[in-house]
């Protein structure tokens, strides 16, 4: 085997892995549990800016109010000064399809969105309810 043959397979594993990586693993590692953890990993850490950049409440394509935006906002920033998500549990999940026409769902399969109702604790051990809306499909 030429020096060259070994570039060529060694560039093809690199190229398959991250094909690999983008279309099969990453996906099965984004999951609605996965993106609370993050949110409220970085509220309880005191970081309000990656609170903010993990926490997309709609898909890019999905125009949503300055009203909203200011909401999300200004209770990321409540959450991360009280340092909110040190513990916190899912205490349920509902299923949501998202075409035609939205309602409830009887598990994740055809589920668009999931919102999940979590109970997270502060930095004082108070208890706060929260409820996060994930969404677990590309809206056409």
């Amino acid at each position: 085997m030429t020096r060259r043959s070994i570039v060529m397979a060694v560039v093809g594993v690199v190229i398959a892995s991250l094909a690999a990586w983008a279309f099969v693993v990453r996906p099965a590692l984004d999951t609605p549990e996965r993106r609370v953890a993050t949110y409220l990993s970085a509220t309880s850490s005191g970081h309000e800016s990656a609170a903010l950049d993990s926490w997309v409440p709609y898909p890019g394509t999905v125009l949503i109010s300055d009203e909203l935006r200011a909401r999300r906002t200004d209770l990321t920033h409540e959450l991360t000064a009280s340092r909110v998500g040190r513990t916190y549990a899912i205490r349920s999940v509902d299923w949501w399809r998202t075409c035609c026409e939205p309602g409830l769902i009887n598990g994740e399969r055809n589920a668009g969105l999931a919102r999940m109702h979590v109970v997270a604790t502060d930095e004082a051990g108070n208890e706060q309810r929260l409820v996060f809306e994930v969404w677990v499909k590309k809206l056409t």
